[in-house]
Parts: C-alpha cells; sequence; structure tokens
C-alpha cells in the first residue's frame, strides 16, 4: 500500500513539473515541500533542478532542504544552477570539505571556473580520476582567458599525457582555442606521439587555429611526419588553409 502510494505521489508531481512549461509558475515552497528522499532520482532531480532555475528564491529553499535532507547529489547540481554568490561559497565550501560527492561539486562549479585559483586547479587536474580530471578541464574553460599560454600548457601537462582518450581530447579543445606558436608546437606533439584519433583531433584543431603559426607547424609535421596517416591529415588540413 505504501509503495503504490508513492507511485501515485510520483505521477502526479511528474505531471504538475513536467507539463509547467515555466520554472517561473512552479511555487517554490511548493517544490521544497513536494521534495523526499524516497522519490525516484529523476524525479528529485527535477525537482531539485527547478529550485535552481529560480535564482536567489529557489536557493533560500534549496538551503533549507539541504539542512532537512543532508548534502545531496542532486542539491549540489542544483546549487549550481542558481548562480547566487551564497550558493557558490557553499560549494567550494564543499569541495575543502573533501566530501564524496567531488565529482558533482565540480561540476556544480564549472560556471565559476574563473574563481578558481591556479593551485587548485593543477591540484584537481593531477587527480588520478578521469571523471574529476574531465571536470577540472570543464572548469578551465572558463578560467583560460585569465591565463597566459606558457602557463596553460603548465596546467594542462598530465591532461595532455593521460592515457585515456577523453580526457586528452578535451584538453585538445581547450588548446585550439589560442593562437600561439607555443600551442601550436604542444599540439604538433600530440600529433607525433599519439594514435590516430588523437593526432587527428590535433591536426584539426591546428587546421582550426589557422593563422601564420599553425600554418608553420603544418608545414613543419608534413615535412618531418613518415608516409602514412597522419601525413596525409596534416597535408589536407594544409590544404584546406589555402581556400
Amino acid at each position: 500500500m505504501i509503495k503504490s502510494s508513492l507511485i501515485c505521489k510520483e505521477e502526479v508531481l511528474r505531471e504538475k513539473i513536467y507539463l509547467t512549461r515555466k520554472s517561473s509558475s512552479l511555487d517554490p515552497s511548493w517544490l521544497a515541500d513536494a521534495y523526499s528522499t524516497s522519490l525516484a532520482e529523476d524525479l528529485r532531480y527535477s525537482i531539485s533542478e527547478r529550485l535552481g532555475w529560480l535564482g536567489e528564491k529557489g536557493w533560500q529553499h534549496l538551503k533549507r532542504l539541504i539542512d532537512q535532507e543532508g548534502i545531496q547529489p542532486e542539491f549540489i547540481y542544483a546549487s549550481g544552477l542558481c548562480y547566487q554568490t551564497e550558493a557558490k561559497d557553499w560549494l567550494f565550501s564543499q569541495l575543502n570539505c573533501k566530501n564524496k560527492f567531488q565529482v558533482e561539486t565540480l561540476q556544480a562549479l564549472s560556471c565559476w571556473g574563473g574563481d578558481f585559483s591556479i593551485q587548485l586547479l593543477k591540484s584537481i587536474l593531477s587527480e588520478e580520476s578521469q571523471a574529476i580530471r574531465l571536470a577540472g578541464l570543464e572548469i578551465l574553460k572558463f578560467k583560460a582567458h585569465q591565463i597566459n599560454d606558457e602557463l596553460l600548457i603548465e596546467i594542462l601537462k598530465e591532461p595532455i599525457s593521460d592515457f585515456r582518450e577523453a580526457v586528452v581530447l578535451k584538453t585538445i579543445r581547450i588548446l585550439q582555442r589560442r593562437d600561439g606558436i607555443i600551442v601550436c608546437n604542444e599540439l604538433a606533439k600530440i600529433v607525433k606521439h599519439s594514435h590516430e584519433k588523437i593526432s587527428d583531433a590535433a591536426l584539426i584543431a591546428l587546421g582550426s587555429i589557422a593563422n601564420t603559426n599553425s600554418i608553420q607547424v603544418l608545414l613543419q609535421l608534413s615535412q618531418s611526419l613518415e608516409n602514412g596517416q597522419k601525413k596525409e591529415m596534416t597535408l589536407k588540413q594544409l590544404s584546406q588553409q589555402y581556400r
């Protein structure tokens, strides 16, 4: 009977939440009161997400839920959506506590990447966990405009040499936003020492930079690489520079 009642409650909640297109039409008090840790995971996230979308009003109710229910991953996620300074400070405090939701906390803080110190970023990107490194790289996207090319490559030292494809590909996407010769040379190193998918991504990045630095590096690669897939891809990127 209890299970049946819960299922009925969830159906009612889903209908009201999912059919209400504007989050502002939902009363934050009602949303917070409807929340329960006994609800299905997707519903808990939906309620928390809509509270996050409600900004300051939603944050006030999220704080109450955190006090009542303890720290839940859906509350961490929602805290990153409300863009409140107090929420940011709370998330940073959770990061400092080294609780079990480190990945979720980093993901929620990505939009505040500019507030991360260089030392903290280096520490995050030196973690062995792939999930944490990927979250750290997402944060770096919002910090990179404050960093020169030399420091950026220093911060990315470990992700660049990571054995996991997803980490290196995300690192390349950060590098290709720059156009300095140091970055272009770093991409060339990746081309030379990586397997096909990674080297192709680095060559495409060089091609997308499309300035004198990247063209110079592509020319050097075309002359130094042995015949094969990498050289063919290099020549293809070079040919596109002159269209």
